[in-house]
């Protein structure tokens, strides 16, 4: 997984990861550079010459005898600390391009998630958690982009070990493969560690998506854990899932605060060790010790850091895991509808063909089996049936949103697939049970369906739904904010306004889906009215329930356990003795009290 993390990100920077690592080089060499500047700065303090092996080792006494010239301690100092600063800006832009990159490869991963939820079929879709999906594309994301980000930082500590680590060799082969030999040891020692850092990372990820599916379930539950008077118990739940994943986090600290100490403690041992080797066993000169103190109080540091980067990383990966699995999924549900652009105007019927669907392929029960009838254009058509009879799922398929498993669904005889089912969806209106409305202004919400929308255009389809009379009232009238999902108006004004919204693009179907059944008597005849006025204009398909809403319906079809079971007007099917239809309606019939 870590090498599909940084293949990804690879791909994702492109040329700027080249300059990411340039850069990264230059910071490196200027390392270097700083060290050999440091050795005649050692000799001119009296402590010493500094015996060096090899070309590299001591090049600068050649370079100042080609020169010419004796350096001063004053220039030294000058020309080191020079090297310094320009190895701070270099920094500098190198930490910019990074953060850069990082958060370019979280915005990438989030764009590619989304895009291909957007993508995926239906039947795909409500198979997933919105609390999944949102933990995926907001914490599992910056988790994943982190470790990407830290493996930048892991790259640049190993080139600036390596170059203290040649360094230290150009000094004493033999004190610098016992440290290496020592640092080897420690690391074999850290092993354990590094397996309990990815573990954490696993349990944390575990943990966080039961708190974010916590959330989700107590925030739709509120209502009720408020109006029940059970909200210490509903708080109390909350905080148990909060409680174990604050546990873990101290424990996940813990585990890196002692590692932290561990390698330190280890570190500071190997340095006293190599000391102690130095002075009994190899006996160099003072500069040389200097020069090679100097360069192992610098390398300790940044093999621990190595240490704790890759152990971030770890802690990281399971997050890019469940974000890869995701998107996987995703595209692998992804639908094939090329799009033209073009719409659809229904001229005779929408016919559907003995279709048969199952949510469940490998099971016996059929939402919908054998269904085929007519919907005439520019009819109402009234769909109705008991709880669970298939209707919501007729519906979807009429939509386009799920594909039959046998049958076929036709538009003016053509097949509902390819790019026809593209422009179809591009001309038919849909209004579900539930409103659902931005948390934005009224105009807002209705220009979400139509963006190039005049106010013309807009008062026009508020009066169709008889939204204008309300809209009028409202403090800021158009500019109104109405709340979180529409919550500052009331059940009837959020339909109303969702059904002026379906309007605005002039759809050639109009499906309205339970939409009266949460209203009260006196919203239910204003969304009434404003489908009689609709009737006859374009294509009307109502699923209903309350069989006040469709007697005004050209044919009422009739289903039961994904059967129809019959068809007809509403006077001949309240006619027909022993029907379904007529059943329903002694059902739905108010009981004397």
């Amino acid at each position: 997984m870590t090498a599909a993390l940084f293949h990804r990100f690879r791909r994702h920077a492109g040329p700027r990861l080249v300059w990411a690592l340039c850069l990264l080089i230059a910071v490196s060499l200027l390392e270097a550079a700083g060290l050999v500047t440091l050795m005649p700065i050692i000799e001119q303090l009296g402590l010493g010459p500094v015996q060096l092996g090899g070309r590299i080792g001591n090049g600068w006494r050649t370079l100042f005898q080609v020169a010419g010239v004796t350096p001063s301690f004053e220039s030294l100092l000058a020309g080191f600390a020079g090297l310094l600063i320009v190895q701070s800006l270099l920094k500098r832009i190198s930490d910019r391009l990074n953060s850069e990159l990082e958060t370019g490869f979280a915005t990438r991963l989030r764009t590619d998630l989304y895009t291909a939820l957007m993508q995926a079929n239906w039947l795909s879709f409500t198979r997933l958690k919105a609390a999944e999906v949102t933990r995926t594309l907001t914490q599992d994301v910056d988790h994943a982009s982190l470790a990407a980000q830290q493996g930048l930082a892991l790259a640049s500590l190993v080139a600036l070990a390596l170059i203290h680590g040649t360094m230290a060799l150009v000094c004493s082969v033999p004190l610098t493969l016992l440290a290496i030999a020592s640092g080897l040891l420690v690391a074999l020692a850290m092993r354990p560690f590094n397996r309990r850092s990815h573990q954490a990372g696993v349990t944390g990820q575990e943990l966080r998506r039961q708190l974010n599916h916590s959330i989700s379930e107590h925030l739709a539950g509120f209502k009720v854990a408020k109006s029940h008077g059970r909200g210490e118990q509903h708080g109390e739940l909350f905080r148990r899932t909060t409680a174990k994943l604050a546990d873990h986090q101290v424990r996940s600290r813990q585990l890196t605060g002692v590692s932290r100490s561990v390698f330190e403690i280890a570190g500071w041992l190997a340095l006293m060790a190599f000391l102690v080797a130095a002075v009994r066993w190899a006996r160099v000169g003072t500069g040389q010790l200097v020069l090679m103190v100097f360069i192992f109080t610098r390398l300790l540091p940044r093999i621990g850091a190595i240490q704790s980067t890759w152990q971030q990383i770890l802690n990281q990966l399971p997050a890019y895991a469940a974000t890869q699995s995701l998107l996987e999924r995703l595209e692998a549900a992804r639908e094939s509808v090329p799009s033209s652009g073009n719409r659809i105007e229904l001229q005779h019927a929408l016919s559907v063909q003995r279709v048969t669907f199952a949510y469940d392929p490998e099971g016996s029960r059929r939402a919908v089996h054998q269904v085929s009838l007519r919907i005439p254009a520019r009819q109402m058509t009234a769909v109705v049936g008991p709880s669970g009879s298939g209707k919501s799922t007729l519906a979807d398929l009429m939509l386009g949103l799920l594909t039959p498993a046998e049958g076929e669904i036709s538009v003016d005889g053509q097949p509902l697939n390819g790019g026809v089912l593209a422009d179809w969806r591009n001309s038919i209106g849909y209004v579900p049970q539930e409103p659902f409305l931005f948390h934005d202004t009224v105009r807002a919400n209705l220009l979400w369906s139509k963006p190039d929308a005049t106010d013309d255009e807009l008062h026009a389809v508020l009066r169709t739904a008889a939204a204008d009379t309300f809209v009028a009232r409202l403090p800021q009238g158009l500019d109104t904010i109405v709340g979180d999902r529409g919550v500052r108006l009331s059940g009837g004004e959020r339909q109303r306004l969702t059904l002026a919204r379906a309007l605005l693009r002039r759809p050639t179907l109009l499906l309205l889906d339970e939409a009266t059944s949460s209203l009260d008597t006196a919203n239910e005849r204003f969304v009434q009215e404003a489908i009689d006025r609709l009737h006859g204009e374009l294509t009307l398909v109502v699923i209903a329930h309350r069989l006040s809403t469709v007697q005004q319906a050209d044919q009422v079809v009739v289903l039961d356990h994904g059967h129809l079971v019959e068809s007809g007007t509403p006077d001949e099917l309240s006619r027909k003795e022993g029907g379904a239809y007529r059943h329903l309606m002694q059902a739905n019939a108010p009981r004397p009290s």
